[in-house]
């Protein structure tokens, strides 16, 4: 299984509509995925329609005898599954950092598993031992971005946290992309943005782009991916061009 965590140290740059479009876009391509939602937020676990969960992530992580197939639950979304977050994931929080190696929790139960192709884990902007359990467990770091000035800010301080992770916990991990996933093509300071980026990272931002779209918003409210609530929007080819190039940066 191929685990990706989706992060970005600044809120609002799209990591849970990532982490749900792309899902979908990757089960489309006939993956099995797996969301796991590590963020106290519930983003991804409120806007997917799923049976109600027997374990929490919380109790992934905490408990030794709850597995990833006791904690993933099907969605309406044919090909994804979800480990859906608690709301007390603060608790879990506290919990894990007063224990020796809780970084490898997750990182241990996910290497059990064997039902699905790929994992994406949704974070919380902040540093917290939940994301570092996240990158941990991951192959892979995918960075959404937002095409305004101080989303580059928080890009910054999310390479900053992936190499203290990379050199002193997970030698393994790698950034497959990163990719501007809201972005307004009609302004000239969002393409100065989107132009700075791919001079500073030219390997790794993508070519596929998503725009603003209300459309987009629209789905998540509704409980859908854009692929299913408006398959022929521009949103949903754009999404599906961006799923595209991950899998290929990935099986390439």
């Amino acid at each position: 299984m191929t685990t990706i965590t989706i992060g970005q140290r600044k809120g609002g740059n799209g990591k849970s509509t990532s982490t749900l479009n792309l899902a979908e876009a990757f089960a489309m391509r006939g993956k099995r995925v797996l969301v796991i939602d590590l963020d106290d937020q519930k983003n991804s676990t409120s806007a997917i329609e799923a049976a109600a969960p027997t374990h929490t992530v919380e109790e992934l992580l905490l408990r030794p005898e709850v597995t990833v197939a006791a904690a993933a639950v099907p969605t309406a979304w044919e090909g994804v599954s979800l480990i859906a977050a608690s709301g007390s994931l603060s608790g879990a929080i506290r919990e894990l950092d007063g224990e020796v190696g809780s970084h490898l929790a997750l990182r241990e139960k996910l290497a059990a598993a064997t039902d699905f192709d790929i994992c994406l884990i949704d974070t919380s902007p902040s540093l917290n031992i939940l994301v570092v359990n996240a990158l941990c467990a991951s192959r892979y770091l995918f960075i959404p971005l937002s095409s305004k000035y101080f989303s580059l800010q928080g890009l910054g301080q999310t390479l900053e946290a992936f190499a203290k992770v990379k050199s002193r916990l997970n030698p393994e991990l790698e950034i497959v992309g990163m990719a501007f996933v809201i972005h307004d093509g009609r302004s000239a300071l969002a393409r100065e943005v989107v132009q700075k980026a791919r001079d500073e990272y030219p390997e790794l931002v993508c070519e596929a782009m998503v725009g603003q779209n209300i459309k987009i918003e629209e789905a998540q409210v509704k409980r859908q991916s854009i692929q299913r609530y408006a398959p022929e929007d521009r949103g949903s080819a754009q999404y599906r061009a961006l799923g595209d190039e991950l899998l290929a940066r990935i099986e390439g």
